[in-house]
């Protein structure tokens, strides 16, 4: 039952934001596919140097016709197609975890992998895109800098950090 609250929670959640931000930032922020620009709404202007700046989320709406860094951008088909297996997959060892009969740190990482992902999959079938709208522009690493995120993207990141660390 927790895994089936943790899927619901992130697409109810996500869901809940995308829309939020498509209809309070439409037309102000937006960008289409992958950002390098340091547009966007700073939430933290009042911060000073340091790590808590490096580390301070700015809201900027996109739009993302691909997968992360706007990967397979051009081919939307392969990539609904990649994400669509991988899906399914990550719901059958769910399911398998599931038949065990107690929660497991593989059965978390797998719901928050299957709940950002449905979440953004939903988001590519029904608009051919997915809204993002959280970046870290002075990050340190250039690459994280420049990417916008959404919730779904942290419980995919969460997820993977789950499976990575538990014990075997």
């Amino acid at each position: 039952m927790i895994y089936f609250i943790i899927v619901t929670l992130i697409i109810v959640g996500d869901k809940f934001l995308k829309e939020y931000f498509r209809s309070s930032l439409r037309g102000k922020h937006r960008k289409e596919h992958f950002t390098k620009s340091g547009e966007g709404i700073n939430t933290v202007d009042a911060m000073q140097d340091g790590w808590r700046r490096k580390l301070s989320p700015r809201i900027e709406f996109l739009e993302n016709k691909g997968g992360a860094s706007g990967i397979f951008s051009s081919h939307p088909k392969i990539l609904k197609g990649i994400s669509g297996a991988m899906l399914c997959f990550c719901a059958f060892v769910l399911g398998k975890e599931r038949q065990k009969g107690r929660v497991s740190i593989a059965g978390i990482g797998y719901a928050l992998l299957l709940g950002g992902g449905l979440s953004n999959f939903i988001d590519r079938m029904k608009k051919g895109s997915v809204t993002d709208y959280i970046r870290f522009p002075e990050f340190p690493v250039k690459k994280i800098s420049n990417l916008v995120f959404n919730m779904s993207d942290f419980a995919i990141f969460a997820g993977i950090f789950c499976l990575l660390f538990r014990k075997k």
